[in-house]
């Protein structure tokens, strides 16, 4: 899957953006408190609508390419004025969809308001109203590569300080045995992941290995170890080897900035072809000598993914061409976002575009 543009107005929050362009790799940089990370918010929340989700207020369009064919997918859900709104339960809420189409090059798939959707130019039986047509159609043939596409939508977590391998893990790990079944688990965290390719023996454990050990090079190994946990149960925990150091360091142990690269060099290594990756505030938390690599990483990925970051460090910046950053400026809840070439950024050297950012 591939983004091309979006809009998304909340009615209720008053957060609106319009007419988003994004590029395979985009670059989200602004002011604190412009909008940066509401915009990832929004494409989440996108996502979460093609699976089924409903938020009150909220508008959408969103065009986008899966293979050769052009998609533009919009809706609206009902705006509900709630005085008393209970954080823990407004997910639990439902909201009626006022209207919603989904057009393939140029010809409409779907169209939806309140009462019906047409379908292929027919009518369906009575249908969920809280949930979107791409969720509730998603066995057909033609919505079926749609809703897949927007379940490779997925924000990089970059770390999991919790040292317990999950039982749920454990139950299904001999389940789990190809990189494709990897990477689609989405309740495996990064050092989860790891320790199944790890398990396997899969190839790509090595590659993430040896990436990190570029990054660091006192590092001698990562493995994992058989360690009794307080109720005589055995678990599989993180370590690594440092050249110099007798015994290998426990997960625990592990620096913060080792363990996020660690695990951003595993999810953007296992990315297969039609991920959308999400990375917020990319630097949080490493070294200049993390960020350098890590950015070099994004930059030359040989799966055909889109990566869309907020930055604020000047090392990534200047490390991602000018021409793809998005420079977000905000009014109130209107979110402008603009092109370097719209304020004339850029136009004799990279230096000079940092500056001029600045």
């Amino acid at each position: 899957m591939r983004i091309n543009e979006l809009s998304y107005i909340d009615h209720i929050s008053g957060w609106n953006i319009k007419d988003l362009s994004i590029e395979r790799l985009t670059l989200l940089v602004g002011a604190s408190g412009v909008g940066k990370t509401q915009i990832l918010r929004t494409i989440l929340n996108i996502a979460k609508i093609a699976q089924g989700s409903s938020f009150n207020g909220v508008e959408w369009k969103i065009k986008f390419q899966i293979d050769d064919s052009q998609y533009e997918w919009s809706g609206c859900f009902d705006s509900v004025i709630e005085n008393d709104v209970n954080y823990f339960d407004k997910n639990d809420n439902h909201y009626s969809i006022v209207h919603e189409n989904l057009i393939v090059n140029g010809e409409r798939i779907f169209e939806r308001d309140d009462s019906k959707i047409i379908f292929n130019e027919k009518e369906t039986v009575k249908l969920d109203v809280s949930k979107s047509a791409i969720e509730l159609l998603k066995e057909e043939e033609l919505i079926a590569p749609v809703y897949k596409g927007f379940a490779q939508i997925y924000q990089l977590n970059n770390e999991n300080r919790s040292i317990r391998i999950s039982p749920l893990v454990r139950e299904n790990r001999d389940q789990i045995k190809d990189v494709a079944t990897v990477h689609d688990s989405k309740f495996l965290s990064p050092t989860e992941k790891l320790f199944i390719l790890r398990k396997n023996g899969l190839n790509e454990f090595n590659v993430i290995v040896n990436l990190f050990k570029e990054i660091f090079p006192l590092v001698e190994g990562v493995d994992f170890s058989n360690e009794r946990f307080f109720d005589g149960s055995f678990v599989p925990i993180l370590k690594i080897k440092e050249r110099g150091v007798e015994s290998w360091i426990l997960q625990h142990e592990i620096s913060s900035g080792m363990f996020r690269t660690l695990s951003q060099i595993t999810i953007l290594t296992l990315a297969q072809d039609g991920d959308v990756v999400l990375i917020d505030e990319f630097e949080n938390g490493l070294g200049v000598n993390c960020i350098d690599k890590l950015a070099s990483q994004i930059l030359n990925s040989e799966n055909d993914i889109q990566i869309i970051v907020t930055s604020h460090h000047p090392y990534i910046i200047n490390s991602i061409p000018f021409k793809k950053w998005k420079i977000v400026i905000r009014n109130e809840g209107n979110v402008r976002v603009l092109k370097a070439s719209d304020l004339n950024i850029g136009e004799h050297s990279r230096h000079e575009a940092f500056l001029q950012l600045v």
